[in-house]
This record gives structure tokens, sequence and C-alpha cells, in this order.
């Protein structure tokens, strides 16, 4: 035992280093690549890891809000070979690892400090950092984060700077949305680029527009005709099928593209004509979801969001989802339960249902020792009552003796 512990130690020190080179060793190139868009609960560890799989080249991460971020702590995940973020309450905030192998982290912020406070916690296990500036959501609105910074252009470029200055060569981007005309969008797009950045990701609809507008491939298209930039400019929106790649790239010139509901629907559509059966893309995700310990709830709501981005509400399994609340249930809707049940033995992981057993086990076992204790107490008032009871005997006979 005494000579396996260094040579453990040495192990997870190898490893560590490792996962060091790995990160800070990457470069970060934006030009023809295929990139999975930042998206809200669903852009988390095991379906960045899937994108890989399908060839996508780089991988966003949901967006995480800096306030919460520049609080977190991070913490080395020795059993899933992991870094992790873990919250002030105690929640995941981020996960990454090897194999998240060109991750970019989108930050939510208002402000520069803050953005350059969480940006340090979390620096040296990412290969890029992307500022949102084009959600249009109330939260992110109403603290000024999201679309709310394109009409601060100031705040944009001091966001920007103030990271690129202090963070060592980690590539930063953003991601924006067209403005109300052409000219204002290259006049952004401008001042963008005078920050030093990496890449621009534009979003071809409007703030006001929802996913059920059409994206304005002709904007971004006319934009790109009539002004040159020294930085990669990657198009975002509508792309929902593989040869939209080529389409959306030959119409606008851009550098490269960015997918988010196409990868929801299939993330094979990185790489293959034709979409792979989702059933086999569900049954791939939850493995990988399962096995890096991800939250049944988050692997509900991403298997949930493909099934309704390919409008699948009422079969077996959409219907059998509905009230899934681990993995045993959830592997066992997808026909994939011998495979978790070995991975739970091969662990050491104790199922739901099993924890479920072994609770009413030692329920019955705490009810048990209940109920014979309060037989013991029962036993003991009732020998209690026959002394008392013998006592009062014994004094009448006395009285009347007297």
């Amino acid at each position: 035992m005494e000579e396996q512990q260094p040579q453990q130690e040495q192990q997870q020190q190898d490893w560590i280093e490792s996962y060091k080179k790995s990160k800070n060793g990457v470069v970060m190139d934006y030009y023809n690549k295929k990139i999975m868009a930042p998206m809200v609960r669903v852009g988390t560890y095991p379906m960045r890891i899937l994108a890989y799989n399908y060839g996508c080249d780089i991988a966003y991460s949901e967006e995480l809000i800096d306030l919460k971020l520049m609080k977190s702590t991070r913490v080395v995940n020795e059993k899933l070979k992991t870094i992790d973020f873990i919250a002030k309450d105690q929640t995941l905030c981020y996960r990454t690892s090897e194999k998240d192998v060109r991750n970019v982290l989108q930050l939510g912020t208002a402000s520069s400090m803050t953005a350059l406070e969480a940006a340090k916690v979390v620096c040296n296990d990412i290969c890029a950092l992307d500022i949102n500036m084009g959600c249009p959501k109330f939260f992110s609105v109403q603290g000024g984060m999201g679309s709310a910074l394109l009409s601060k252009p100031e705040t944009i470029k001091d966001i920007l700077t103030t990271l690129k200055r202090n963070l060592n060569g980690i590539p930063i981007t953003c991601k924006i949305r067209l403005l109300s005309t052409d000219q204002e969008t290259i006049d952004l797009l401008r001042i963008i680029e005078s920050t030093g950045v990496s890449a621009i990701g534009v979003h071809c609809r409007m703030i006001p527009e929802r996913p059920r507008d059409p994206a304005h491939w002709d904007r971004l298209e006319n934009i790109l005709s009539n002004a040159s930039f020294s930085v990669p400019i990657i198009a975002n929106g509508d792309i929902f099928e593989h040869a939209d790649i080529e389409k959306i790239k030959k119409q606008t010139k851009v550098d490269s593209i960015m997918i988010a509901r196409g990868v929801v629907k299939n993330v094979s559509i990185f790489s293959k004509p034709s979409p792979i059966d989702l059933k086999q893309i569900i049954q791939e995700y939850t493995e990988i979801a399962y096995q890096t310990n991800n939250s049944p709830v988050n692997t509900k709501y991403v298997i949930n969001s493909m099934l309704n981005e390919n409008n699948i509400t009422t079969n077996k399994e959409a219907k059998a989802m509905s009230s899934a609340r681990d993995y045993d249930t959830i592997t066992k809707i997808w026909g994939i339960n011998d495979k978790f049940k070995q991975f739970c033995l091969e662990n050491n992981i104790e199922k739901e249902d099993d924890k479920n057993i072994n609770k009413n086990k030692n329920n019955n076992n705490k009810n048990s020792k209940k109920t014979k204790l309060e037989e013991t107490n029962n036993q003991c008032d009732i020998k209690k009552q026959k002394i008392e009871d013998e006592d009062k005997n014994n004094n009448n006979i006395i009285n009347k003796e007297e």
C-alpha cells in the first residue's frame, strides 16, 4: 500500500501536467471551421463531447454569468479526469477536460472588471473566451448583458480590450446580432475588430427577432461585400442540414459557420450528409452523460430538446421522458439500461432503484426497531402498573389492620 501511494500521486501529477499542456498548447484557428453555438442548458459538457465525436471543430459552452463564475472554486475531479468549477451553492458551474479539445467558454457580463475577475478563474482551463453580445432574453438584457451591450460601443470596447490586455494570449471573441442597418453593423464590427479579438460571431437576426423569424443571410452577404475585416467572421442562423453549411458559406463568403438548433436537431450535422438515426444519437449522448456524472435533470432537458426540435412529442419514448427522474429510468426508455447497470457495477455506483430499495430496507429496519422498542416500553409499563397495584393493595391491607 505504501509503495502504491507515491505511484498513484505521480500518475495524478502526470495527468494534471498533460491536461495543462493540452489546453495551453492548443492553437485556436477560426478559419473554415464548423462550430457548435452557445446554447442555454444544452451546451454542457456531454453535448460538447458528443459534438466533437461528430466532427465539430470548436464547441462553445452555455452562457455563464460572470458574477457566479468569479465566485466558483476550481476542483480537480480525479475520478472523472475533469476540471470542475463549483459554485458557492455547491452546484456544478462548468466542467471541462482533455477531451474538451477546443472549448470556448461564453461569458455573460456587463462590466470589464467582473468579466476579468471571472475570466481569471477559468483562463488556464479553456481554449478561448467569448463575450455574449447577442442574447435578447430579459434576464440578460435587464442585467446590461447580451444584446444590451450592442447599444454601448464604449462598454464593448472596454470589456474586450481589458480582457485582451490581461489574459496572456487567451483568444477573445464575441457574438453579436445584426443592427438596424448594414452600415451600423459594419461600424460596430470595426470597433470590435480594433480591440484585437480573434473572431466575431454574427447571428443573422436583429435584436427583436426570434428563432421563428428567418435569418437574414442576405444582409450578412451585403455587409461582407461592402467591407473587409482582418478577423474571421462566423455566421450563425438557420443552419439545419449539412448542406446548409456550404450554402451559407457560398452565399455570404463568411470564414466559418456556427450551428445551434441544427445541432439539437441532430448533432451529426457537422459531418454527415444524411443525419444519423436520432435514437442512436440520444443513446450516445445519454451514455456520455451518465459516464461523466451529468445532472439527470440537465440530461432530460437536452433529450427533450432533441425530441422537440424533431417534432417528436407523442411517441412512447417522448411520453415516458416526461416523468423520467433518474438515469435508471432514462436508460430503460432508450434501451441501454444493461450498459448503465454494467457501468454502475464496474464503478461501484448505486443505481437510483437500488438506493430506493436500501432506503426502504433502512426504513423497515428503523420501523422494526421502533416497534420492538415500543413493545419493550409497553411491557415495562405493564410491569410498572402491576407493581403499583400490588403496593396499593398492600397499603389497603395495612390501613384495614390499623
